[in-house]
């Protein structure tokens, strides 16, 4: 087959959705597919490219092009959530120029699409949904700090308002209220919450919502075992955290429960690997932060970890608990979104209530004093990691791509 790939963004952006399209994309070559992600240019990566076999055009938008000053970061533009004549045009000229077979889109530059897909040259669709952007401009589907009772524009605005401003926020809440999504022929979202949260949008007709999990590469569990142990690590027990250092990763109630295991005398060190922020919040003694650590690094870093820790408060998958188990790290994790599925609590990890530090402390001090619970965490918790492998997803991937032709083509 020949397939294109519509995203936002792709590498060397370094994200979960950015990995995990180009997990599939690669895995796919392999299988003997060709490959084209078409993406948006940034000021970094101007140019057209092939990585990991994979063929990446990168594309003009009005936001890119004409008016920058809409993106906040320019190496990292987003898709409005409306077609952007630039990004319709281009799509049209790939398409012209390719003999491809179906277009797979990821996140909002569907919509520059969805004006093709029944004009002349429009090809079968697929969409997977990455997260909660079918209701939600702020990608969460929550509001103050809980799950959206349901997407209404007078709560949508205001609500969206702190992360875009109230101007971005009226247009990009009202464009997507108006998106009636004609032109999906197949839609898959990465977990059974992200799917609860698309099936809450306006969709054509009952059109179903297969859930086919995000994915990470295969062999992970060896790299994680092969990797020399990193220098920085501390020489005793330590626990782990992977991820940006904000609220939305639950690192605030992280550091509250920490400084309850320092009270009781029982802490370890605890490790963070991540990404600083704005709102990341004052970090407690004791704690070794450690920023642009690479992959293999954070692998072994997993494997040799005593605990790790995913107390996120919105995850519509989380790739990182999945790095995690295969690592064989015993693991603790909230359940929130997708992880509530990931996880099976006392099987393969722990779950805690989201932003509860009293529960936190008491599952790490439960791993850290069972050492028969932590070996059965670690070897149920590999099995279950390799569910979200490339070997086990991309198959599953296939076999949509090959129902969403044949049922165009009748």
């Amino acid at each position: 087959m020949r397939i294109l790939h519509l995203s936002n963004l792709y590498a060397p952006v370094i994200g979960g959705l950015e990995r995990s399209i180009a997990t599939s994309s690669e895995e796919l070559v392999r299988r003997g597919h060709e490959v084209t992600v078409l993406t948006l240019a940034t000021p970094l990566t101007a140019h057209d490219e092939e990585i990991g076999g994979v063929r990446v055009k990168r594309v003009r938008s009005v936001a890119n092009t004409l008016l920058p000053g809409m993106n906040a970061d320019p190496a990292k533009p987003f898709h409005p959530t409306t077609a952007d004549p630039l990004t319709t045009a281009a799509i049209r000229k790939v398409l012209r120029e390719g003999r491809y077979d179906l277009v797979h889109s990821h996140d909002w530059m569907m919509y520059s699409y969805l004006p093709l897909r029944f004009g002349r040259g429009g090809l079968p669709h697929v969409h997977t949904a990455h997260d909660f952007g079918f209701t939600c401009v702020k990608k969460t589907f929550a509001r103050n700090g809980r799950t959206c009772g349901g997407p209404r524009l007078g709560q949508c605005v205001p609500c969206a308002s702190p992360q875009y401003g109230r101007p971005r926020s009226a247009l990009l809440t009202t464009a997507l209220r108006a998106q009636r999504h004609r032109g999906i022929d197949a839609l898959t979202a990465i977990s059974p919450a992200v799917a609860e949260g698309v099936s809450r949008g306006r969709l054509p007709g009952d059109l179903p919502v297969r859930v086919i999990t995000s994915l990470v590469p295969d062999g992970l569990d060896e790299l994680a075992r092969n990797t020399p142990r990193p220098a920085w690590l501390p020489d005793r027990p330590y626990l782990l955290f992977v991820g940006a250092l904000g609220p939305h990763k639950g690192i605030d109630v992280l550091f509250d429960a920490y400084r309850g295991l320092v009270s009781l005398g029982e802490a370890p060190p605890l490790v963070c690997i991540g990404t600083p922020r704005d709102d990341t919040p004052p970090i407690p003694d004791g704690v070794i932060v450690r920023h642009n650590v690479p992959h293999p690094e954070v692998m072994a870093a997993w494997h040799g970890a005593a605990a790790g820790i995913v107390p996120s408060v919105f995850e519509p998958m989380g790739q990182v608990a999945v790095e995690a188990l295969l690592a064989g790290t015993p693991l603790i994790a909230t359940a929130a979104g997708g992880l509530a599925d990931m996880i099976r609590d006392g099987e393969s990890g722990l779950q805690v209530p989201v932003g509860d530090p009293d529960a936190l402390v008491a599952a790490i001090r439960r791993l850290l004093t069972d050492p028969g619970l932590t070996a059965r965490l670690r070897t149920a918790g590999h099995r279950r990691g390799l569910d979200y492998t490339a070997a086990r997803v991309v198959p599953q991937i296939e076999e949509v791509y090959r129902a969403c032709i044949a049922t165009a083509a009748r």
